[in-house]
């Protein structure tokens, strides 16, 4: 019995230091950096329109849109590109320390990356009560993460513990017009792309790597790239209807 238990100990430490330490921090000696854009070819989907039936006076009126492919002149914006697989390289960042704001009853952003396992900031800068509904998306299940009300304007924290993906689905149950979406990531080699589809990923250790991109609704798109010390390379994705 006292070996089993043993075991048991050894075998939990063991893969708590492989959840832990899977990615490590070191120095990075003449980074590169990779830059390039995320297109869209062809028209994009129409944006959702749901009514906005309460708390009028903070949320607005009417219907708010939602736009799940913000395609702009051939440009995609909320894509996340990141490095796949990396061992170690830059320390985490922003990436670890993540912000979730609710004002004007829209989450802010709409898209963010958030270090897997982290802790996640919600902030609440509305004074109308929201409650946070969060779904750890694999393939077409959805699994509840965490589901927490807001009464107050201020900061609470919830971790974000994935178990099989990288994908959230962030709600809100009190306005059903509020929607974003994060992704956990691995290491701190991700950014989510602007309204013009440019990314840049910097401070990354020279090597082949695999770049992936990620958007919400319309897949994944993978591309190799060669980074060379303090040098910069270039990549581009298109994903379409």
């Amino acid at each position: 019995m006292k070996m089993l238990s043993v075991c048991t100990v050894v075998a939990g430490a063991l893969f708590a230091a492989t959840s832990v330490w899977g990615y490590e921090v070191a120095p990075v000696s003449g980074g590169g950096k990779v830059a390039g854009k995320v297109a869209f070819k062809g028209a994009a989907p129409e944006a959702k329109k749901l009514p906005i039936t309460k708390d009028n006076a903070v949320c607005g009126t009417g219907n708010r849109e939602i736009v799940e492919v913000a395609a702009k002149g051939g440009n995609l914006a909320g894509a996340v590109v990141y490095v796949a697989k990396i061992d170690k390289g830059k320390a985490w960042g922003e990436v670890d320390k993540p912000m979730l704001d609710q004002k004007g009853c829209r989450f802010t952003p709409e898209v963010l990356v958030v270090k897997k396992h982290a802790e996640l900031t919600i902030r609440n800068s509305d004074p109308v009560l929201h409650n946070i509904h969060t779904y750890e998306i694999i393939g077409a299940v959805r699994r509840t993460m965490f589901n927490v009300g807001q009464p107050d304007k201020g900061d609470m924290k919830q971790p974000v513990k994935m178990r099989r993906s990288n994908v959230v689905k962030i709600e809100c149950d009190a306005h059903d017009f509020m929607h974003a979406w994060a992704f956990t990531a691995d290491n701190p080699y991700a950014a989510v792309t602007r309204e013009d589809g440019s990314f840049s990923i910097d401070d990354l250790p020279a090597g082949d790597y695999e770049l992936k991109a990620w958007h919400p609704v319309l897949g994944e798109k993978s591309a190799t790239i060669s980074v060379k010390g303090g040098a910069a390379a270039s990549a581009s994705f298109e994903f379409s209807k």
